[in-house]
Parts: C-alpha cells; structure tokens; sequence
C-alpha cells in the first residue's frame, strides 16, 4: 500500500479527484451523498463516473487528506472514526489521476497517484470528519480543522455505497434530493 497525507488548500469547499477527463458544465451541487460526488463529462452524476468532486466544510485554507492506494480493497470502514464515509466508483482515465486543488502551490501534489495498477476502474472510499467545524469556520489560515481519508483500489464498477452520514454540512445537500 502506498500512504501518504498532505495538507490541500481548498476553495469553494471542494476538491476534485480526476485523470484526464474533467467537465463540470451541467453539475448543479445537488441531488448526492453530500460528500463525493461520482460525475461524467459534461457534469452528470453516473456509476462509475469519470472523476469525482469531494465536498469540504472549509470553503477556503487548508484541509488534511490522506491518500491510500492500494492493490486490494482494505478492511471494513470504522464508521465510529469518522462522520461521513461513501463509496463510489470511478474510471480515472489518463496518465496520472490525482487529487487536486485550485492552487499550484498547496501539497496535492505530494499525494500519490491513485490507479497503482493502471487503468480502471477504481473503487473510492472517501472519509470525512471536521467538516462542521470547517463550515463554522469558512476560512481556515491555521492548522486544518477538517480531515480527510482517501482509500483507492482496482475493482469492478458498483453503485454509490453510503457507509455513514452524520455532518450537518452534508444534510444540506441531502435534503436538497
């Protein structure tokens, strides 16, 4: 298994999690999970997606996120460590999927790539817990009050599993379906 946290800088409480395929034209922030969203081009809410967004608390400054990838699936989520866990599956086409950010200069970079074993598609385990607090906070400068676990692995497509949801941030996108 290949780990590795880093410390993102955010904007608009998202991040995204894509290869070379990535067109938001028609996605309207609701009608999902509340926290990743598995999206094809142009914007679409489709299993497997092309690429992911993932929804913060934070609406801007830093977020943890800790990136697993790995060649199995890992064990069972601890749905009693975090506030919002989903599953979802994604083709990440191209070269090199990665989480990403609007900024050149936070740390996604540092995080590894996440189709160790080439092409998809993938299964996306993404955890969640600080988001509340991220949300009372909007701008976060300091240490990251949010974090964030990434767990990918090779694995046929399947629908959206929600594990857990229990963020008041996440309710007011569920309660927009």
């Amino acid at each position: 298994m290949i780990s590795k946290t880093a410390r993102l800088c955010v904007t608009d409480n998202q991040y995204w999690i894509h290869g070379d395929v990535f067109d938001v034209t028609e996605w309207r922030y609701m009608g999902f999970n509340g926290l990743v969203a598995s999206i094809a081009a142009p914007g679409v809410l489709r299993d497997p997606g092309d690429f992911a967004i993932v929804m913060t608390g934070t609406e801007s400054g830093p977020v943890s996120v800790t990136v697993q990838a790995d060649a199995h699936e890992p064990g069972p989520a601890d749905p009693d460590a975090w506030d919002e866990v989903v599953e979802v599956s994604l083709l990440l086409p191209g070269d090199k999927p990665a989480v990403v950010t609007d900024f050149d200069d936070d740390e996604s970079s540092s995080l590894p790539a996440l189709t160790v074993l080439g092409p998809g598609p993938y299964r996306v385990r993404v955890h969640a817990r600080g988001r509340d607090a991220g949300q009372e906070a909007l701008m976060v400068e300091d240490e990251p009050v949010e974090e964030h676990l990434i767990q990918v692995w090779p694995a046929p497509a399947a629908p959206t599993q929600v594990i857990k949801t229990s963020d008041t941030y996440g309710m007011t996108f569920r309660s927009q379906n």
